[in-house]
């Protein structure tokens, strides 16, 4: 099968998975310092003539934060070893990003059927979401994204300072906005 088909991909080796190392790469002192500790070509699956193994690459990687040893393999053959850990941590982020949306702003229901309508509002989904990630920045007091957004969506209607009110809760004044003085635009349906 051919190495690489225009989509590169990482992910991490599972536990039961069949391959054969055909190849090792050199790893370098600098990349041994950073984290690498093999670099391998091997082939994913078994050898039979339903399914086809696959050509890909195993990288064994030291995370030195969590203290952990990590397999990924990928179909990359002309990425850095490091690169391949680093872009699976930014793959994990997005996967966590995706959590948090999912979790606290769902997408179930769509206001319209067509293609830009439904962009819309996963545009605003994410606008949200940014949002209320730079409200919490430098912020003391942690706060759990489900609460956070839970409590901006009971006041959103409220005048108060999002700041204030995440630092100190209970010491902030929300008020109710104030009632429209002028009854010129107001429909009376008494009569």
């Amino acid at each position: 099968m051919e190495f690489s088909t225009g989509v590169d991909w990482v992910t991490r080796l599972r536990a039961d998975s069949n391959y054969e190392v055909t190849g090792e790469q050199l790893v370098t002192d600098q990349q041994k310092a950073l984290g690498v500790l093999s670099d391998q070509h091997i082939k994913l699956g078994f050898k039979n003539n339903v399914i086809q193994q696959v050509d890909a690459r195993l990288v064994r990687y030291y995370d030195q934060d969590n203290k952990r040893e990590f397999a990924f393999i990928t179909n990359n053959r002309t990425w850095e070893p490091y690169r391949v850990a680093e872009i699976y941590k930014k793959r994990w982020q997005i996967e966590l990003l995706f959590k948090r949306l999912k979790q606290n702003m769902p997408l179930t229901y769509f206001l319209g059927d067509n293609e830009n309508a439904i962009k819309i509002q996963i545009y605003c989904a994410l606008i949200a979401d940014l949002i209320l990630k730079m409200a919490t920045n430098g912020i003391k007091r942690k706060w759990a994204f489900s609460n956070l957004a839970s409590i901006v969506r009971l006041h959103l209607m409220h005048y108060t300072s999002l700041r204030k009110f995440l630092e100190q809760p209970d010491k902030c004044h929300i008020r109710n906005p104030v009632p429209d003085l002028n009854p010129q635009l107001k429909l009376n349906l008494s009569g």
